[in-house]
């Protein structure tokens, strides 16, 4: 077809991935679509990993492995796509895969067709060697992209818009909008997504299972970080400095929703990690309260004068609830009301992964 002319980058950052990394390259490898190159971007791999990648690149052509000095999945992508040399991006994760050899031929058409900026398939996630459907990208795709709905289902209330995997990016739009990986412990690429966002990205969703998530309980996500804190609210702190060098402060809700989600995603780890003291969680909700930012958003948020024009009545009151909560320093009450949600699994029940125990 026409657009096997325009050619695609994939960009796979690799970090002790030796368990997975032939699934992910054979699954990459298998894709119809021909005009592509794989940068491979080693991270410091400690295991056999390096001498897997070493093996794929003298079999394959297409392939070419790259060395990142800096630690983590956005130093690498970021190292990938200075080096890119396609028209699109294509990110993906070393323990996950591809399932459908077409993918990245359907991703290349659609763009091609419509001109938009990022593609977007549906997914499914792996949990112990079983394949289960994840939440659809319906959640908020039927809504108008400009609209607050669109924003929170798809960054915050299912969050399935965060992830850089499983969708194609124009090459020439990250460029244009100096869209790169911030330097952050995790969760980098909902970051990155937001500023596709707020720079106008025009989407298209496919109703395709693209893309397999592997619950790999040794990556980044599943850990535990001493700093996350400090990493999700310099996030909000960024995104904050990026709306207003963009004068998009229509989106400000975005900033407060941030915090909002991320002092429950940090308490839960703190709660986990502590062996389930409610006094760790309290804890977390005092260092978010002694940021600056972190009470503008509770107070934004529990200001009933300040709208939060999102659908579902529950996520309203639950925002709202909470941010009194906060903006009146009801720690220890809040932090109960954390550990009830936590041990009857009801944050998962919201998730766009759902639960997450083995049956």
């Amino acid at each position: 077809m026409e657009a096997q002319t325009k050619k695609v980058s994939v960009i796979i950052p690799v970090y002790n991935a030796e368990k997975y990394i032939r699934k992910t390259l054979d699954s990459v490898l298998a894709q119809s679509f021909r005009n592509r190159e794989i940068l491979l971007v080693e991270n410091g791999c400690e295991d056999q990993s390096t001498e897997i990648l070493r093996e794929y690149k003298e079999k394959y052509d297409e392939i070419r492995l790259i060395s990142c000095a800096d630690r983590g999945a956005g130093a690498a992508r970021n190292t990938g796509l200075e080096q890119a040399a396609g028209e699109y991006i294509l990110f993906v994760d070393a323990d996950d895969y591809l399932p459908d050899t077409g993918i990245l031929e359907k991703y290349v058409k659609a763009a091609e067709q419509t001109g938009v900026d990022v593609v977007i398939s549906n997914y499914a996630r792996l949990w112990e060697e079983r394949v289960l459907p994840a939440v659809k990208h319906s959640t908020f795709s039927v809504y108008s992209p400009s609209s607050e709905e669109f924003r929170f289902q798809g960054f915050f209330g299912t969050g399935t818009l965060s992830y850089v995997w499983g969708r194609l990016y124009r090459r020439s739009f990250l460029a244009q909008n100096q869209i790169t990986f911030a330097d952050l412990t995790y969760a980098e690429d909902k970051l990155f997504n937001m500023e596709c966002y707020i720079c106008k990205a025009r989407y298209l969703f496919l109703e395709d299972v693209g893309y397999i998530y592997r619950r790999n309980k040794d990556s980044i996500s599943w850990q535990y970080h001493e700093d996350a804190t400090e990493n999700w609210l310099k996030m909000a702190h960024l995104l904050s400095e990026r709306l207003e060098e963009k004068q998009s402060l229509e989106y400000e809700n975005m900033i407060w929703y941030t915090v909002f989600f991320a002092v429950f995603f940090d308490s839960k780890m703190e709660y986990v990690q502590r062996r389930k003291s409610v006094f760790s969680i309290r804890k977390i909700l005092k260092r978010y309260h002694r940021d600056e930012l972190g009470r503008e958003a509770f107070k934004k948020l529990s200001d009933r004068k300040h709208a939060l024009p999102i659908q579902q009545m529950a996520w309203r009151a639950a925002i709202r609830v909470f941010s009194f909560g906060m903006a009146r320093r009801w720690y220890m009450a809040l932090a109960v009301g954390i550990r009830f949600l936590i041990e009857s699994k009801i944050d998962e029940r919201f998730s766009d992964t759902g639960i997450k125990e083995e049956q």
